[in-house]
This record gives structure tokens, sequence and C-alpha cells, in this order.
């Protein structure tokens, strides 16, 4: 059975055990997960303490808890240590009854690892690379790999549902009510409210994260301000671990503010936030159910990465500290200054903002285009695709890619003896117009057979170099799909990218300048195309890959894109090679032999000054020692003239 069909019913098992943020983070992936799958039976693991944010959930079949309170006493005493067996036993033997023909793991912890193996479905999902800890990956047979830094943990909870055939795109989350617990809460609220904007502030964190806390005082002076500017009801709300730390915000109050009524449920609590205009505290897990349900929200962050755990669904504004040190991965810090760098006017600026309808909501409908990718399988082809594809109508599609590079509006862009490019109508809604497609030959000569079975093929390398050095940021065209079949000596191998559409290299568009005959604004426009072009070039090499043939032919602009701040993208990347094994130093001057071809190149097509230019904007912004960047200048210097000698800018440019 191959994976276009794999698309209804089924018995799934998701695993979130724990914490708050977290499931709250994966209830997205659920609603993707019930979008897709209507007919499944979906079954949930969590951990009893966090089963309110899931009870009687919409679009969860089955709540599967685990007692681990229970669990926790009983290993601490020995003599319970048979009685806790016989009951982890039960847990794997309930598991094993429900037979579940798919598990989602988005814990990928040796938490789940056990579960995931009690379980024992068919087809088990977990994170690969850096994501899955513990030896997670052992117990798992689809791996879907995503970076560890640059993407939020929506969108990675997201990309895990690929193997199942969906698409990695946004979904609303879907978070319970209780008519109880919002019926008592309003009982408890009754009379105490004003009419004005409702604020709700989270001073508090567990113990285990409370070097995320702000100083109760500020909090105290930002919601005095909220009162006498904009009239607020200010509601300070608390765990069951946190309640002083609420009652001194409170005390520290000039103007009127009161404690939360006590939220005995957390679907109390969620009605209570619900019910706000605007959440103000750091990251917890009442930060990110707000988030969840749309409020808008004024998030503090020290060590923490805000663009990995950020608020993600609603408006929301992003306050962080001055600290050089952050963000950092410590969970105990003895200074803070993270934290107590940031200030009242700070956050107080941000939550008018907000109340006024500032801030930005980083969800976007439709795909989400990040280098999350997946192993598959379609026959005697086997590959990797980017999770935002993974549907199985574009599977179907990619089963024959003879048939994929023919039909209409298929445009014939380049053909040799082992390679075949085409341009090819995308049909993906909200993804891309058109592809690039490339069809490569297996090669017979033995030079080229060797330093294929050596160096890994071009496309490969393409594929490869594409996605790790977007991960890290860097300007490169968006890859699609790598597929590939036969012996490692004989190949036959397919890559698919996203055009760019509109865009000409940069030697056209400096071509276009020069021929446009006014110098002021073409000078102008000249000189941001270089910075844009000296900025994608570094940021490549910041990602610790070498280009290795890198000309204006190379760099591709998009002509419609706003020409004060140019889009610039680095193609042929089946050269490229990852340097990141070598010293930094080594690796600077090795990017030497890129920026030596690229400003022999510029010089030839566009002018010495262009040339110049780049390396002045590239080498400005490289390293703080002086020293440093005159040594790479030098290398780059020395590199040029060997490059170009008598004739030689016209050779570079030829």
């Amino acid at each position: 059975m191959t994976i276009c069909e794999r698309n209804t019913g089924g018995r799934i098992l998701c695993i979130r055990l724990s914490g708050l943020g977290d499931i709250a983070h994966a209830l997205n992936a659920l609603s993707l997960l019930r979008q897709e799958r209507p007919d499944a039976h979906i079954a949930w693991l969590v951990e009893d303490r966090f089963s309110g944010l899931l009870r009687r959930h919409p679009h969860i079949d089955e709540l599967i808890t685990v007692p681990r309170a229970i669990w926790g006493k009983m290993v601490k005493t020995p003599f319970r240590w048979l009685a806790l067996g016989a009951e982890l036993k039960e847990m794997a033997h309930l598991l094993r009854q429900r037979e579940f023909d798919i598990s989602v793991d988005f814990q990928s912890s040796i938490k789940s690892a056990w579960l995931v193996a009690a379980a024992g479905a068919g087809m088990r999902v977990g994170f690969g690379g850096g994501v899955n800890r513990e030896f997670n990956r052992l117990v798992q047979n689809h791996l879907v790999s995503v970076p560890t830094a640059g993407a939020h943990r929506i969108e990675r909870d997201l990309a895990l549902l690929a193997p199942l055939g969906i698409a990695t795109r946004y979904a609303d989350p879907v978070v319970p009510r209780r008519e109880r617990d919002a019926r008592r809460l309003d009982e408890a609220l009754e009379g105490r409210l004003s009419g004005g904007p409702l604020v709700v502030i989270h001073p508090g964190t567990s113990k285990f994260a409370a070097f995320k806390r702000w100083l109760p005082e500020r909090y105290a002076r930002v919601a005095d301000r909220l009162v006498a500017e904009r009239g607020a009801d200010v509601l300070v709300t608390y765990g069951p671990a946190d309640r002083e730390l609420a009652e001194q915000v409170v005390a520290s109050m000039r103007r009127p503010g009161s404690l939360a009524p006590r939220t005995e449920r957390v679907g109390q609590l969620i009605h209570l936030l619900r019910r706000a205009d605007l959440f103000v505290g750091s990251d917890t897990g009442p930060m990110h159910i707000a988030s969840a349900l749309g409020v808008p929200v004024v998030a503090l962050f020290g060590p923490k990465d805000p663009v990995q755990t950020g608020p993600y669904c609603s408006r929301s504004v992003v306050v962080t500290g001055s600290a050089a040190c952050r963000p950092c991965s410590r969970r105990w810090c003895r200074h803070v200054r993270c934290m107590t760098s940031i200030t009242v006017r700070q956050v107080l600026g941000a939550a008018l903002d907000v109340l006024d309808g500032g801030g930005e909501r980083r969800a976007r409908e439709g795909p989400i285009r990040q280098p999350f990718t997946y192993r598959f399988r379609l026959g005697k082809w086997r590959g990797r695709i980017a999770t935002c594809y993974s549907a199985p109508e574009f599977y179907t599609r990619l089963c024959y890619p003879d048939d994929f590079m023919r039909g209409s509006g298929v445009e014939l862009v380049k053909r040799s003896r082992h390679r075949t490019v085409v341009s090819v109508p995308a049909r993906v809604a909200g993804a891309s117009d058109r592809f690039i497609a490339k069809r490569y030959r297996p090669r017979s000569r033995l030079p080229q057979v060797v330093a294929t079975v050596l160096c890994g093929s071009e496309a490969k390398q393409s594929w490869n170099c594409a996605t790790a050095a977007r991960a890290r940021g860097a300007a490169v065209p968006f890859h699609v799909c790598h597929m590939e079949r036969g012996p490692r000596w004989h190949r036959d191998q397919f890559l698919l990218a996203e055009e760019l559409l509109g865009a000409v290299t940069l030697r056209y568009r400096l071509s276009e300048m020069d021929g446009a005959g006014h110098f002021g604004a073409a000078s102008a426009e000249q000189d941001a195309l270089i910075r844009a072009t000296a900025d994608a070039v570094r940021s490549f090499h910041r990602a610790a890959y070498l280009h290795l043939g890198l000309t204006d032919e190379n760099v591709l602009v998009c002509a419609d894109g706003d020409m004060a701040e140019p889009e610039v993208s680095l193609v042929g990347l089946g050269r490229a090679r990852w340097v990141g094994w070598l010293p930094g130093v080594v690796r600077q001057m090795l990017a030497g032999l890129d920026l030596a071809t690229l400003a022999s190149s510029l010089a030839g097509s566009a002018s010495p000054s262009a040339a110049d230019r780049f390396l002045d904007v590239y080498l400005g912004d490289l390293t703080a020692a002086p020293r440093r960047r005159r040594l790479l200048s030098s290398w780059v210097s020395f590199l040029r003239r060997r490059t170009e000698g008598p004739g030689g800018a016209e050779r570079a440019g030829e």
C-alpha cells in the first residue's frame, strides 16, 4: 500500500503527555488531523494533571490518562515497585487492545517511547534529528526532520502529520468549553467588573521555570497605568504554587485591581481567559492557552526563543530584555538579566498598542513553507519531500516523473545529455504557481561514476544544501522533492523546486540598470541590489556552506519585488558543500573563493566599483575583528588577481 492510499479512516493514537503549553501547541495539529481524517478514531494519551485541557474535546474520541502523580510516588517507594510494574503492564495491555493503526508522538522523549512500543501501531510517527530526544527514534518507523531552531513548535507539530499524507498547513485550534465551568466562573465575577477592557495578568510560572518571572512590582505599575489610561478591569491570575506572587502584584497596585477567582480546574481558567481583552504574562501555559483562544497577548520573554515558543494564533507583541546572552537553553540562572532588563515602559507601550488593535498574528492560512522534510517511497522511487506538499494527490503526480515533466503548460528550460530542466505548472493551492523540475539520467563514464559515489550526485547535493541552508536563514529557492532509484553508481534522479517567478539573473538586472540612463536613480538602485547580494551571500556562508563557483549568473533577483529592498536568492547549489566541521577562520578563508569569483564576474558584467562595493558590504558586517577583516580582504584580492589576470574580468563574465 502506498502513501497515496492512506487518506481515510483508521485508529490513530496521539501522544502529548505534558506540559500545559506544549499540549496547547499540539491542538492545531489535532484540528488538522480531524479535518483530513473525519472518519478516524482519534485517541489521546495525556498525564492526568493536564487532562482538563482535553476532556470532552470535540476532535477526540477517546482520552487515555496516565496517572503520573501516583506512579511518581510508587517509583520513590521500593516496596511498591512490583505494584508499579503491574500497573505499567496493565497500561500496555490496554493500549495493545485498542489495535491502533497509527501512533503520532508529539512528545518524542523516553516518557513516550515505551507507550509507543506498548501500543504497537503498524505506523509509528515521530520527530527525527535534534528534536527527537533520549533515543525515542528507535521505536519509530517514520521520522519527520525539522530544524531545532527557526520554526515554531506549532509548525513542527503540524509537520508531524506528513507521513499520513497530510500537507503541513495552518489549522485553527479548538479549545473545549464546559458550561458548568463557565457558569461557575461567571458567578464568581458577578459585580466585580466595571465594564472596561478586561486585562488578565499572570505573573507566575511553575517552580521549574521560576527564572522566567518578571518582578511583581513592575506588573503592578503596568496595571495601574492601564486602569488610569484605559479604565481597565485588572484581574491577576495564579496557579496552585504562585498565589503569593499574585497577591504581591495586587498589594503593590495603587489603583483598583483584584485577584482572579480561584480556578480549581483548567476549564475554569480557559473560560476566564476567553473573556479577556488582553493577556499579559511570561512564557507560560496560560499564555499559550490565551493565544490559542485568540486573546490578544503581550508576552514577556527572557531566556527562551519567542520564534519557537512565542504567541502564534492571536494578535501579540513579544517584549524581550537587552541581555546579550539571550536566548539560551539554561534551566537556571543566577542573575536573570534577560527578565530584569525588561522595563515598565516597554510592557506598557506594548499593552496599549495591542488594546488599540496593534500586534501581529504569526499564524497564516495555507501551507507552511518551512524546511520540514519526510522520507517516503513510491514503488522503486525513494526520496524526501517538503511536508507542506505531502498530500495524496501530489504523491500521485510524483509516481511518474516522466509524465510530471510533460503535458500542458510545461516549458523546456534546458536539455543536455544527462539532464532535462522544465518549468511545470504547480497546481497546488497556496504554495507556488510553478515548479522547476530536473530529471538526471544515470552517468556511464567511469570518472563521473566515481565522483558520484564519493561526493554524491548533483541533485542530492542541491537538495541537502537547499533544505539545510533555508533552515539556517539563507536565501535559496524552496526545494519541494528529491527522488532517486537504482544503485548508488547508476542512479536515476528527479529534483523539484519552486520557481522564482519573474526572477532574472543579477547580470541581467545590472545591465537593465545601466541601460536606464538615469544615473542618480540607477546608482541608488544598483547600490541597494549590491547590498542585498552581499547580505544573501553572507547568510549562505554563515549557514556554513560554500557555493564553489559563485558568479552573477548564480544570483537571481525577483524583478517584481520592491527594489528598495530587492529579493535575492542563490541558485546552482549542486556544487555547494557544507563546511561546518571546519574552524571558523578556515571557513572564512574558503569563503574567499566564492567572494573572488563573484567579485570578478561583477567587475566584468557591471563595473569594478560594483565589485568593490560588494566586498565592502560583505566584509563590513562579517566579524568584529578588524585584523581578520583585513586578512580576508587581502586573501580575496589575491584570488581576484589570480582569477582575472590579463583580460580576466572579461573571462569571468563569459
